[in-house]
């Protein structure tokens, strides 16, 4: 689901523990026939554009699998020569206006805000606005700063969600992105990651799952992810109702959701329990046996649009190469003032947030050889870590804190404070966090063993 943009600008620069990957699940024979069609690249279009002081390459994409809707990426190759690490950014609601289709053109001509959602096939006269802004190739730029600044190539996909079509549409985009990473020449394939949020966030488990074997990601983050589609309908229908007494409070969430609703219907045939409707590729129990790259899935408790029990209930069948961290608060909510959102601390946690999750990915990407840099904000990591530190002290589950702590410390990673420009190793940053929030002292050299067996108690 949507967040407001300057939370996307930061989260999207998020994209693994090291678990080894569980072995790989096979595709259905009709999806192993798609993938020995070809895929057929075009290059629309190719530039420089500016971010972080520098001018990076791209190339903008069309991608035909035979069968399939066209889609659309912009790619960023890796700027030295050989193979280097790949992070692959879903990217369900950018505007983009060069396809040269005529619904981009029209989307464009009417300009970044809240427009009829006409054209998605399900669309009628009571159907509910959707907004839409434009992404140029230079914001796409900033977004994959932090990947390109470390060497990686970058390949956002585009969902177009104000295109219309169908989550299965929506799977197709990502799944022909991931077959350009298997025939680009520049990518190593053993060191793909992948990363989206909300509906994003979908996108990048279900890629994920379906990806061909020689493109399998070796680590993913999803934050507050949609995974399963028939429990969604649970929630609208039954939860919500269940939660919230407000009227007006009930009709925001019912317009909100209005245009989620018809595209997932497009695809399954109708709600759950309707004739001939069917979810049967749409849910947690499809997901998860498929589900074998290792990921970090980001959700908070107060999530009101993609409920954090959908993590609660996928992370357990998934297995331990799931790793949730849950964003926690001590209080119960009253559901019918909460703003329909992720939840309050995923925005105030923003920063702090993006630097666990880059070093999530970056530390299980990059090779062995290679130096790290990790953006961070002191004040926003100090401050995020001070509420783990108070969620310890009540009890709570915080055992996911230690191992991002563990990746920020590992001695390839070099810790850049973005408003001073410090820089600190890994392990030096994280052992004076570790010392001045739970009163240790520890040093350097041996802030890895610590954490290794959790937190301080």
């Amino acid at each position: 689901m949507r967040t407001t943009r300057w939370v996307i600008l930061v989260l999207a620069l998020l994209g693994c523990s090291s678990s080894d990957p569980k072995p790989e699940a096979p595709l259905p024979p009709e999806e192993q026939e798609t993938d020995s069609k070809p895929l057929t690249v075009t290059v629309l279009g190719s530039g420089q554009a500016a971010a972080g002081g520098q001018q990076w390459a791209y190339q903008l994409l069309r991608l035909q699998e035979e069968g399939k809707a066209a889609s659309y990426a912009q790619w960023f190759p890796p700027r030295s020569p050989g193979a280097w690490p790949v992070m692959m950014l879903t990217r369900p609601y950018d505007g983009i206006t060069w396809t040269g289709e005529a619904v981009d053109a029209k989307w464009a001509a009417r300009g970044n805000g809240f427009h009829p959602d006409d054209s998605e096939p399900g669309h009628h006269a009571g159907s509910s606005n959707i907004v839409y802004n434009i992404s140029t190739p230079e914001f796409i730029a900033s977004e994959s700063f932090f990947y390109l600044y470390n060497g990686f190539g970058v390949l956002n996909v585009f969902g177009r969600f104000y295109a219309g079509g169908s989550i299965q549409n929506d799977r197709d985009d990502m799944h022909a992105g991931l077959r350009f990473l298997a025939q680009a020449p520049e990518v190593d394939r053993s060191r793909i990651g992948i990363q989206g949020g909300s509906w994003g966030g979908f996108e990048a488990l279900y890629a994920a799952a379906d990806a061909p074997a020689a493109v399998r990601p070796r680590a993913g983050v999803a934050l507050f992810p949609l995974s399963d589609f028939a429990r969604q309908f649970e929630y609208l229908e039954t939860v919500i109702p269940s939660r919230v007494s407000d009227p007006w409070v009930r009709f925001q969430y019912a317009t909100f959701f209005e245009p989620y609703q018809r595209r997932i219907i497009a695809a399954t045939g109708g709600p759950p329990g309707t004739p001939g409707a069917d979810f049967s590729r749409w849910t947690r129990e499809h997901l998860a046996p498929r589900l074998t790259t290792p990921f970090l899935v980001l959700h908070e408790d107060w999530d009101t649009l993609v409920p954090v029990e959908q993590t609660q209930t996928l992370a357990p069948l998934v297995g331990p190469t799931m790793s949730p961290l849950y964003i926690q608060h001590l209080e119960v909510p009253d559901w019918n003032t909460r703003a329909l959102d992720h939840g309050q601390l995923v925005v105030q946690y923003a920063h702090a947030l993006t630097t666990v999750s880059l070093g999530y990915l970056l530390t299980n990407l990059g090779p062995e050889e290679q130096s790290l840099y990790v953006p961070f904000v002191q004040d926003a990591l100090v401050g995020w870590l001070q509420a783990q530190r108070v969620l310890q002290l009540n009890g709570r589950d915080v055992s996911q804190v230690a191992p991002r702590l563990l990746e920020l410390a590992d001695p390839r990673v070099t810790l850049v404070e973005m408003t001073s420009g410090s820089v600190y190793s890994g392990s030096e940053g994280v052992a004076v966090l570790v010392n001045a929030l739970w009163g240790t002292q520890y040093a350097a050299g041996e802030i890895r063993e610590v954490l290794s067996t959790g937190l301080p108690p």
